[in-house]
């Protein structure tokens, strides 16, 4: 990295949003096919006749299988957004807007632990203390507007921070995000 990290420039927020919108959108399609088998399982167990549902060998196979998608789909995003971006610093949408996830002190990868926790955290949060929880994320989602160093809550509870740019590797050259096709 040829600037040292001080002075690095903190992503603003609606860099930030951007790039959670197209991660969003990413975990949205890899929950699609769970999502319309387990919905089309009820579709099919529902007997109108009788105003209840009664699932066959056919539709349960379909819930089964929908919801077994769904938790790969859920540690799929856990690894791949989480641990992930913690070792490369980049998720598609920080890499299509040019930022990345750092160390709040090197200014270098912050590591797959700290990558898992940072996304898995907020998500626990959110589902333990629904309301309170709720409103918990909202703060943390909307801090980096007035915190100076543009910081999410979770953020500073990791010691991370998001940077325009990439991040360092050990050797100081730069870390090159490995292609999840390849």
């Amino acid at each position: 990295m040829s600037e040292s990290f001080s002075n690095q420039e903190a992503a603003s927020w609606w860099t930030r949003g951007k790039a959670a919108i197209v991660d969003f959108l990413i975990f949205l399609a890899a929950c699609l096919v769970p999502g319309v088998l387990i919905v089309t399982s009820f579709v099919i167990a529902y007997d109108d006749f009788w105003e209840e549902f009664d699932f066959s060998a056919g539709s349960t196979t379909l819930l089964v299988l929908g919801i077994l998608l769904g938790i790969v789909a859920l540690v799929w995003s856990g690894w791949f957004f989480g641990y992930c971006q913690g070792v490369s610093g980049t998720t598609p949408g920080k890499r299509s807007q040019g930022i990345c996830l750092v160390d709040a002190e090197s200014g270098k990868v912050p590591g797959g632990a700290r990558g898992v926790g940072r996304w898995l955290v907020p998500g626990l949060i959110g589902s333990a203390a629904q309301g309170i929880g709720n409103l918990i994320q909202l703060i943390d989602l909307l801090w980096p507007i007035w915190d100076p160093k543009k910081q999410r809550l979770i953020d500073k509870v990791f010691k991370t921070r998001v940077v325009v740019g990439v991040p360092a590797n050990d050797d100081g050259s730069e870390v090159q995000p490995n292609n999840p096709i390849s």
